[in-house]
């Protein structure tokens, strides 16, 4: 009977016991999930992703959330509220500008033209990429090239590296006041630069464009009117296709943690990670 009693007495303790654990652990748990939703565009999100891989190190309470969404849905997104910081790979449009959103530019990036490496076609110009694009010119052959049929690669519009593609290459038309892209309907149109720079790396007859930042050696990297695109020809000037990286904020919607990263992706720390990956800094020297 006593042996009985102590043996209940033993498993109510245990049980006691790994009921506080657990309770410890899920506050523990709740105390580390101050989640910090950073909402936008995919070429940006390429590096705002390091970016809160290296902040979480020294910052374990914060998780920094990154969505990869597209630039006009990353603005959207901070104008109606819906996410504390927005990102965004192009400037923004006149009726997207709001007196109460913030934005802080990051870093400028260039967009890069690229096909598979097997292409031997080393440069295009701008008259050459408006034909590609408007379905104009269909074969490799009439850019130099081999008697190959094109396989032409756009982003999907919300991208904002398609807004500032189209809005260089002239590749937009005006209708009833607004901007509407112009190019050949028919094009392969993909999500993110990842899905353009698969594609690219399988196809011999794909061309398309994606950050520069996320360029590698999967595939090949065209000249622009004779200028290689690369950092310093992008930094003087020379590289002449490139836009701004912007984070976008409300002010009342930005919590102090978020603040906090605001402040780390401009600090030098932040700015030194953004330039080792192949973007010009807003380092000031």
């Amino acid at each position: 009977m006593k042996s009985n009693l102590l043996r209940r007495k033993s498993m109510f303790f245990r049980a006691t016991t790994l009921v506080a654990l657990c309770a410890s652990v899920a506050f523990s748990a709740q105390a580390k999930t101050d989640t910090v939703t950073i909402t936008g565009s995919t070429s940006v999100s390429h590096v705002m992703e390091i970016l809160a891989e290296a902040y979480s190190t020294s910052h374990i309470d914060t998780f920094i959330a990154v969505q990869g969404i597209g630039s006009s849905a990353g603005i959207s997104a901070v104008k109606q509220d819906a996410t504390e910081i927005g990102m965004s790979s192009r400037r923004l449009s006149e009726d997207e500008i709001n007196p109460d959103v913030k934005m802080v530019t990051i870093a400028h990036d260039g967009i890069a033209l690229v096909v598979n490496q097997n292409n031997p076609v080393n440069n295009l110009t701008k008259e050459q990429v408006s034909k590609i694009y408007h379905g104009e010119i269909k074969n490799w052959q009439e850019v130099g090239g081999p008697n190959l049929k094109m396989a032409v690669v756009s982003r999907e519009n919300a991208s904002g590296s398609r807004f500032s593609f189209e809005d260089f290459m002239g590749l937009t038309q005006n209708i009833e006041g607004q901007r509407v892209s112009d190019i050949n309907p028919q094009l392969l149109v993909v999500n993110t630069n990842g899905m353009v720079k698969s594609l690219v790396s399988r196809n011999v007859h794909a061309l398309g464009y994606m950050s520069l930042g996320s360029v590698d050696d999967s595939i090949k990297p065209l000249s622009f009117e004779g200028v290689k695109p690369t950092i310093d020809n992008l930094e003087s000037g020379e590289y002449l296709i490139s836009r701004p990286f912007l984070m976008l904020y409300k002010e009342k919607n930005v919590s102090k943690n978020a603040q906090a990263f605001l402040n780390y992706v401009i600090s030098n720390e932040g700015q030194n990670i953004i330039g080792e990956r192949g973007y010009i800094t807003n380092h000031k020297s």
